[in-house]
């Protein structure tokens, strides 16, 4: 009987110790995660003044709306220029690539064709019966004054001179187009069997739509040269939005590639609404020559439409960590993480919004991320 007696009080006092030290531990683990939640980064002056840190208050600025949109980098139609053939003929002497700059009157192709020929000889033709007619018709003239002739033989002479020179003039401005110089053929009686097309402003040969030897037609384009001095932006603006969109407001687009983005203004908002899209398009000025844009080029852009009033600090100020973002709350006890939501940016400074957040609220404006980096 004492065995057992002996037994159960050994197992009454292993339960009342378990018991007793588990509230203990229980205490502990909460004091432990009260501390994580408040702790705080302590650095002395010599250390703040190392690595820069400044504080302050976050302050009031005016932040832009912006108005998100994209577009294209483009040149006016006037600084496009397509080449034709004139006449129809066989292309021949190819001088360019695509992509080379080109001057103004720089030979492009030739074109040559049998009809070149004969259009030239019947241009003669016309020329040398001129002074026979021209003489005709005055020797009739004369002979109809003296009754030796009738009249009706003068009016005729003048009718095939009239319709002569009709054909002649015909024929000079015809090969004028065309780019012959009627005068030299005139005077030296020379014939020539080609054509030049040469390149009717400066400008990079864009497109090629040719090869030797093709038979081209006066409604094929050969070429294309354009204009890149006057690059701008074209923009697409939902129908829904274009009320937003002034004359003046400045413009800033990113380009795929491109690290710095591409500043202008609205120079022009076309009121017309394409349907199939429900978009206007913007025309937006350059603030400076940028030579380097393609063409076509994609991008995206905002336009400023406003602005507003928000809270905002600098972006130093602020530490990111995944998608989320604080600031460095400046306590007597040292540095506290505050959770922040970031928004419009600008000129250096980040609109910030938040629970405890103010224009009062003493934080990190400078070495935020020195003070992240000693936790």
């Amino acid at each position: 009987m004492k065995y057992v007696f002996f037994i159960f009080f050994i197992a009454a006092s292993l339960t009342a110790c378990h018991n007793d030290t588990a509230p203990v531990s229980t205490t502990e683990t909460e004091t432990s995660a009260d501390a994580g939640a408040d702790e705080h980064i302590r650095l002395t002056a010599a250390q703040m003044q190392q690595a820069g840190i400044q504080t302050g208050q976050p302050e009031q600025r005016e932040i832009p709306t912006y108005l998100s949109c994209s577009g294209t980098i483009d040149v006016p139609p006037a600084y496009q220029q397509a080449v034709h053939s004139p006449v129809m003929g066989f292309v021949r002497n190819i001088r360019h690539l695509p992509g080379e700059q080109v001057r103004r009157g720089e030979r492009l192709a030739s074109i040559e064709h049998p009809d070149l020929v004969r259009l030239q000889r019947t241009f003669l033709e016309t020329a040398a019966r001129l002074p026979y007619l021209q003489k005709d018709k005055d020797r009739k003239a004369e002979l109809a004054e003296s009754d030796a002739a009738s009249q009706r033989d003068y009016e005729l002479a003048v009718s095939e001179l009239a319709i002569m020179q009709s054909r002649y003039e015909g024929l000079k401005a015809e090969l004028q187009l065309i780019g012959i110089n009627t005068q030299a053929v005139e005077e030296t009686k020379t014939i020539q069997s080609s054509i030049a097309l040469t390149a009717p402003s400066n400008g990079q040969l864009t497109q090629m739509e040719v090869r030797s030897g093709q038979l081209v037609q006066p409604e094929t384009m050969l070429f294309q040269i354009t204009d890149g001095s006057h690059l701008h932006l074209e923009l697409e603006v939902y129908a829904k939005d274009l009320h937003k969109v002034k004359k003046g407001q400045p413009v800033i687009a990113n380009l795929p590639g491109m690290e710095t983005p591409v500043t202008g203004t609205v120079h022009l908002v076309n009121q017309s609404i394409d349907l199939a899209q429900k978009t206007a398009r913007v025309h937006v000025h350059l603030d400076e020559p940028t030579p380097q844009l393609a063409i076509g080029s994609f991008l995206f852009a905002k336009v400023q439409t406003d602005t507003r009033m928000a809270l905002t600090v600098p972006e130093e100020a602020i530490v990111r960590s995944g998608e989320e973002a604080y600031v460095f709350l400046e306590t007597a006890d040292g540095f506290q993480k505050m959770l922040v939501k970031p928004g419009v940016a600008a000129d250096g400074y980040v609109e910030i919004s938040g629970k405890g957040i103010s224009d009062r609220t003493p934080v990190a404006l400078k070495g935020a991320y020195y003070i992240n980096g000693t936790e």
